[in-house]
Parts: structure tokens; C-alpha cells; sequence
């Protein structure tokens, strides 16, 4: 268990890049994951005596993920702190920074569409896929943390790995 002033802040320091990481990926702002990753360790905070350190990881990153998609289900509202035209000149600062940008922001969209259409699908599939392709947490473990058998945990695998091919593969082979 999490008990002490020095304990919490060691695993902030630990885990606040991991938490920043998730928060931006799902919100693309940078100062909404910062005050989204705020959120998070202040829940730590005070919930840190019935988190167990072995699955504080884990915990954090869920909670980071709900707080993101809340944010952006209730269509959140961040303050635009460059003015059109300052933001483009910062764009123009490098050669085919827009370009670049906007490749980069479609293929997010697309990624999005994707885990959203496995998550409508199967909800189990995304827990496990999410927690073993994106966030590499070994396949023993989410099985254990999930209660279900290995074997289990690859099934999901495989079958979401399988749906997302059969349903994304052509749109996918565009980029």
C-alpha cells in the first residue's frame, strides 16, 4: 500500500511522463493532459491507502484514460493560447511542418477510429489489447489483474487483433 508523503512522490515521479503520455494521446492538447495528469495523482492522493503498489501502474493509467475521454465526450473546452496567426508562423518555423501535422493528426484520428470500433465490438478484447499492445503489460499479468486464464488473454488478442485486420486492414494500407 501506498502510505506515506516520500512514496507518493516517488511514484510520481515515476509514472507523471507515463501519465502526461496517455492524457495527450487521447486529447491531443498539452495543457489539458497536464491538468488532466494534476487530476489523476490528486485521486492517488487520496485514494493511495487501497491502491496496491503492484497495480498502481495500471490504475493510474485507467483512471488518466477516463479522464481524457470524459474530457473529450463532454466536448471540452481548453484556452487557445496562440492566435491564428501567431500559431501558423509557428507552424511555418519548419519545412513541411503543416504537412507533417496534419499526416500525423489524421493517423491519430484513424488509430482512434479504430480502438473505438474495437472497444463498440468487444469491450473485453480492448481492455486486453490496449493493456498488451499499447501499454506492454505482459500477458500474465493482465491475466492475473483480470482474474481470466492466459490462454484467455490470447484469445482476445487474437480475436481483436482479427477484427481490427478484417475491418481497418484496406483503410489502413492508405497511409
Amino acid at each position: 500500500m501506498l502510505n506515506t508523503e516520500e512514496k507518493f512522490r516517488e511514484m510520481y515521479e515515476k509514472y507523471k511522463n507515463l501519465i502526461m503520455k496517455v492524457a495527450y494521446d487521447l486529447t491531443e492538447d498539452y495543457h489539458t493532459a497536464q491538468d488532466i495528469c494534476q487530476r489523476v495523482f490528486e485521486k492517488l492522493y487520496g485514494y493511495q491507502e487501497h491502491v496496491d503498489e503492484e497495480r498502481v501502474r495500471a490504475w493510474l493509467v485507467v483512471i488518466a484514460a477516463n479522464e481524457a475521454r470524459d474530457y473529450c465526450r463532454k466536448g471540452g473546452q481548453y484556452t487557445i493560447l496562440l492566435s491564428g496567426t501567431a500559431e501558423m508562423e509557428y507552424l511555418m518555423e519548419c519545412e513541411n511542418c503543416i504537412e507533417s501535422h496534419l499526416e500525423q493528426r489524421a493517423q491519430r484520428e484513424f488509430l482512434g477510429r479504430m480502438l473505438e470500433g474495437l472497444r463498440r465490438k468487444n469491450v473485453n478484447w480492448y481492455e486486453v489489447f490496449m493493456l498488451a499492445e499499447y501499454l506492454e503489460v505482459p500477458r500474465k499479468v493482465i491475466a492475473k489483474q483480470r482474474g481470466i486464464s492466459l490462454s484467455t488473454v490470447d484469445l482476445h488478442l487474437r480475436k481483436a487483433k482479427h477484427w481490427l485486420t478484417s475491418h481497418y486492414q484496406k483503410d489502413y494500407e492508405e497511409f
